[in-house]
């Protein structure tokens, strides 16, 4: 069973705090297309594998919205095939709007990326990122290393 300290607030830290503003194109005759959002791909590397997200938007007057999009987890796997170098997981995982997300991911590697995709109808999305720095530790393996090394006391 995994381990964390997540009521702790001095075990969060912000390491991404953006607004993205999509494009609005003018039609003849007036009025505007909205150009969807792209893929936002977060620029950093994350090492904790446990993450807070937040994201909000501006909700059109008599709309309700709860789904504000997916985040993906991206590794790099030292394969070089079609001029990249990342893997991505096939499972995404839903945000919801106005409402802090906890996504916990498995250990698989030292450190991965992100990226999150808005529904297309976004037209400014607020988005911020939080990543756990506290304890996450596997209390299983914890007490089966304790019993091993308690076997080779001679």
């Amino acid at each position: 069973m995994r381990e964390l300290q997540l009521s702790n607030s001095s075990n969060w830290e912000l390491v991404y705090n953006e607004n993205v503003l999509g494009v609005l194109l003018p039609k003849e005759g007036g009025g505007y297309k909205v150009v969807p959002i792209p893929e936002i791909d977060i620029g950093i590397l994350l090492d904790s594998f446990v993450l807070a997200v937040r994201i909000s938007t501006l909700v059109p007057e008599g709309k309700v919205w709860k789904f504000a999009g997916q985040i993906k987890q991206s590794v790099s796997t030292g394969i070089s095939a079609f001029g990249g170098q990342d893997a991505s997981f096939n499972n995404r995982r839903p945000l919801f709007l106005d409402k802090i997300n906890l996504i916990l991911y498995p250990k698989i590697s030292t450190n991965y990326s992100v990226s999150i995709k808005v529904p297309d109808w976004f037209q400014l999305v607020s988005i911020a990122i939080w990543k756990y720095t506290g304890i996450d530790q596997d209390a299983d393996l914890a007490r089966i290393e304790s019993k091993i090394d308690a076997l080779q006391i001679p």
